[in-house]
């Protein structure tokens, strides 16, 4: 019994060392890019390229922030005026004391976009549950949007859609005090380290080491990443009867599971099945393409969406 517990003990120390030792790491990761006042908090943001339009790029429920675009914003920032961004609270953006709702979210990315004086018009392109936070954004702010992709996006009523049981997998979460636990246990650091090759099994070598960096700094968005996903039922009916109108949409969705449980594949089904026949048809101008992969299609499919961006860009800015 006394053996046990020793080594129980041992366990728990190695985890709190190796937390607290990747943490140390973290530090030597040079923060690129600049920041902002949005009203009472800042946001850290990377600009590059110069061109008459913006290109804006609106993250999910991501812990990775502006890193999960880095490859695409690189290409993409040829042609045009580009902005990735960590929202409030994420990577290296201040929390602030404004709700996590999508209105929040809205009015921090449109405070940004007025004080950079970026190039109008501008193209969003969002990932997940910025399917949400974009609507918002168009709902309040349509003036100079002239188009949106989204990457296998939530949509209001997809939770709605879910089967009882593939809801629950996707809203329940362990209590706070268990995850900040098994943070500092360095726990979720080594769990997503492992997950990798689940998330984006096909990306290439560069998209995985970008994956890498969000993990390695996990701990400085991990609050925020577990509050949107806390949110996530709030927010979506929050966004119910949001629509994009008139403003042209392109969905890119994701039609492979990213785990093999029915679940999974329930997910699949029903998100796409909101793609083709409510995100599509929320614009006068929508259109669906299917994509052979897992949910992160900016690190599984890179080149695909630049393409889709930069063939959208020549149609609704010509």
């Amino acid at each position: 019994m006394q053996i046990a517990l020793i080594l129980f003990l041992l366990l728990i120390a190695t985890g709190v060392l190796y937390e607290q030792y990747a943490r140390y790491k973290a530090k030597s990761y040079k923060i690129t890019g600049n920041f902002v006042d949005v009203g009472g908090h800042k946001l850290h943001y990377l600009k590059k390229g110069e061109g008459k339009a913006t290109i804006i790029f609106e993250s999910g429920a991501d812990f990775g922030g502006h890193i999960v675009w880095r490859n695409i914003q690189e290409k993409l920032s040829r042609n045009f005026t580009t902005l990735s961004y960590d929202k409030a609270g994420t990577l290296h953006s201040q929390r602030g004391n404004k709700p996590k709702t999508c209105a929040s979210m809205a009015e921090d990315l449109h405070t940004m976009i007025e004080k950079l004086a970026l190039p109008k018009p501008y193209i969003l392109v969002g990932h997940s549950l910025a399917g949400l936070a974009l609507r918002a954004f168009v709902d309040k702010y349509p003036e100079n949007v002239v188009g949106v992709v989204l990457l296998d996006p939530s949509h209001p009523d997809t939770y709605d859609d879910f089967p009882e049981k593939t809801r629950k997998k996707y809203t329940t979460l362990p209590p706070k005090w268990i995850l900040s636990l098994l943070m500092s246990l360095g726990v979720i650091r080594l769990t997503f380290f492992k997950l990798i090759d689940k998330f984006a099994p096909n990306a290439q070598k560069s998209e995985k080491d970008n994956f890498k960096e969000a993990v390695v700094l996990i701990h400085k968005g991990f609050d925020a990443y577990i509050e949107e996903f806390s949110n996530v039922l709030k927010l979506s009916n929050e966004t119910k009867g949001m629509e994009f109108r008139e403003i042209p949409v392109v969905v890119l969705g994701a039609t492979k599971p990213t785990f093999d449980t029915p679940e999974d594949h329930d997910g699949v089904r029903v998100m796409n099945d909101n793609h083709i026949h409510k995100t599509v048809k929320s614009s006068q101008n929508g259109k669906y393409i299917p994509v052979d992969c897992p949910h992160t299609i900016q690190f599984e499919k890179p080149d695909l969406v630049v393409e889709v961006v930069e063939d959208f860009s020549k149609e609704v800015l010509s």
